[in-house]
């Protein structure tokens, strides 16, 4: 399944790997075997399907091409948001009102259920449920904040909106007209979060075989066969949760999908009494960019921020401007350089809704997570072990045939890194002109 540069010669973040839990050992998959259900792709979707399948007393063997975690679920950001890409209005507009309404529900349960497994399960993921703080970089960010706020305070969701004054206080730092707390959100290492459901889900019986990609998927008597270098499956159900390699899987559902590269970085651990005050309360901060924009304080005393960066190739990040942005936001840290930086990618649906789709019968795939990967994809995961045991496509929750599902387009990637480009120096550019009041007016609780 890999066939990205940057995901196999360089290793999983050691701010990730170095702490929580450890990789559960898992042997390449070498002989002819026969199974009740198959899931392709060790990530945090196909660990989640993986889990409740063998909970449920299924026979389930879960297919990795290289180690748990080693593709986009090992080197996320770490923030569990209860939000679509999208505000509810629009994906309601966009897939209707009852698939629109599921996919919204799904998505502001996911930090709990992310939750409820870190807490089954003991898993050791440094995680931190204090909330998450989404602050506006400019005037217009502070309006999307409002319609946010609004929205949710419909759905009977309190969000407190902190003033100027207020955001400069709970991040410790920095310029915004203002900011939303959202108090569902958590943050936690994501790669040991996968690690720990790998775990639950062998201890419950899942048989795991890591450095096994899979060269083949095809019908056959009495179900389907899965193919490996060294070894095959005979399963009744497949199930690929294999993110941006699905395409190369299933060749019909390429256009589906666009790889979109992400980057990050982390200082080492930085004193307790330095960090006093620096995102103290709300571990996490994102703002109202339109990519990935965020900065995060780790159990041990790391921030992790997300870095501009080519959104595909495989040049790194800009090193240079995520310590401007630290220097800015936390002059008194002193921050000189970073510890590590790596990149990852995110399988980018062209509505930025995740699908689950079943092609032919026993043949289920969930894609699409588009950056919402931990949340998301620990739902979609039980999405897909619901279907495999029985249940109708819409009990569910995520869509299959609703809204518009637009294919790629032939040179969509370079239009898209193109696009990201121009929007990242628009972004920039407004924070620049738009400096923010000591209050924003732009929007007040109870207004």
């Amino acid at each position: 399944m890999a066939r990205h540069p940057d995901l196999t010669t360089s290793s999983l973040p050691q701010a990730y790997a170095g702490s929580g839990e450890r990789e559960p050992a898992g042997e390449p998959l070498r002989s002819e075997v026969r199974t009740d259900i198959a899931v392709i792709g060790a990530g945090i979707t196909g660990a989640s399907a993986a889990l409740h399948l063998a909970q449920a007393g299924l026979s389930v063997r879960l297919v990795e091409a290289r180690s748990v975690g080693a593709g986009g679920s090992g080197r996320a950001f770490g923030q569990v948001v209860p939000y679509l890409r999208t505000e509810p209005a629009r994906a309601v507009a966009d897939l209707g009102q009852d698939a629109g309404e599921r996919l919204i529900a799904l998505a502001a349960d996911a930090p709990a259920l992310v939750r409820k497994n870190v807490a089954r399960h003991a898993i050791a993921c440094d995680l931190d449920d204090s909330g998450l703080l989404f602050a506006a970089h400019s005037a217009a960010g502070a309006g999307t904040l409002a319609i946010r706020r609004d929205a949710w305070g419909r759905r009977g969701v309190s969000l407190p909106y902190l003033d100027a004054g207020e955001t400069a206080a709970a991040i410790g730092g920095g310029a915004y007209h203002g900011a939303l707390v959202e108090p569902r959100g958590c943050t936690l290492n994501p790669l040991a979060y996968v690690r720990g459901l790998v775990r639950a889900a062998i201890a419950a019986g899942a048989r795991l075989h890591e450095e096994s990609p899979v060269i083949g998927i095809a019908p056959a008597a009495g179900g389907w066969r899965v193919v490996t270098p060294a070894g095959s499956l005979a399963c009744e159900t497949v199930i690929v949760a294999a993110g941006i390699e699905t395409g190369h899987l299933l060749p019909a559902l390429r256009r589906r999908i666009l790889p979109f590269r992400i980057h990050e970085a982390a200082t080492a651990p930085l004193p307790a009494e330095s960090l006093a005050g620096v995102l103290e309360r709300y571990r996490a901060l994102t703002d109202t960019r339109r990519l990935p924009s965020g900065v995060r304080r780790t159990g041990d005393g790391r921030l992790i921020v997300t870095l501009s960066g080519p959104a595909s190739g495989c040049a790194m990040g800009d090193l240079a401007k995520g310590l401007a942005r630290l220097r800015t936001l936390f002059p008194a840290l002193g921050i000189e350089s970073f510890a590590e930086t790596w990149s990852g990618w995110v399988d980018l649906a062209t509505d930025q809704y995740p699908r689950l789709t079943e092609p032919l019968p026993g043949l289920l795939v969930g894609y699409g997570l588009s950056g919402r990967g931990i949340g998301l994809g620990t739902a979609l995961g039980v999405a897909l072990a619901q279907r495999a045991r029985g249940e109708r496509a819409e009990e569910t929750g995520f869509p299959d045939a609703a809204g518009r599902r637009r294919a790629w387009l032939p040179g969509s990637r370079l239009a898209v890194a193109a696009a990201a480009e121009l929007i990242r120096r628009i972004d920039d550019r407004q924070a620049r002109r738009e400096a923010p009041p000591a209050r924003s007016p732009a929007i007040r609780n109870g207004s």
